[in-house]
């Protein structure tokens, strides 16, 4: 008499086991494709949402200083530019939907800005706001 799985359940197992071997080996490489697929759209909308940002607290301290017609406009203007960090928000939450961790967007978001950058001082440029 033999004792154990039938040999239709041991296949079964080891099958099982092989897959979830496969696929926790397979997530790193599916994030990498992912990243890579959507790279350029995502540094582009991390730099405008950036440049937007940086853009609207300047001119908000421009209209607290003088709040002058001209800089009521400007202000506007650049509201209606904070549309591209809503831009960059949805895709951000689609990329997540797709798998993607905070540590993979930050490393896409540092690598776009820094692309943007020809020098140390464009790098520190581009991440500090000014007062």
């Amino acid at each position: 008499m033999r004792l154990g799985l039938p040999r239709t359940s041991r296949l079964l197992a080891a099958a099982f086991v092989a897959g979830a071997v496969l696929s926790h080996l397979a997530a790193p490489v599916y994030r990498q494709i992912v990243m890579s697929i959507a790279y350029e759209p995502y540094a582009r909308l991390v730099f405008a949402c950036d440049n937007a940002m940086r853009d609207h607290l300047l001119v908000k301290q421009r209209l607290a200083r003088d709040p002058a017609s001209d800089n009521v406009s400007a202000l506007e203007a650049a509201e209606i530019g904070l549309l591209d960090c809503q831009d960059y928000d949805q895709m951000r939450k689609r990329l997540i939907q797709w798998g993607l961790r905070d540590n993979e967007l930050a490393l896409m978001g540092l690598r776009a800005i820094e692309e943007k950058a020809t020098s140390l001082h464009r790098v520190i440029e581009i991440h500090e706001i000014r007062y």
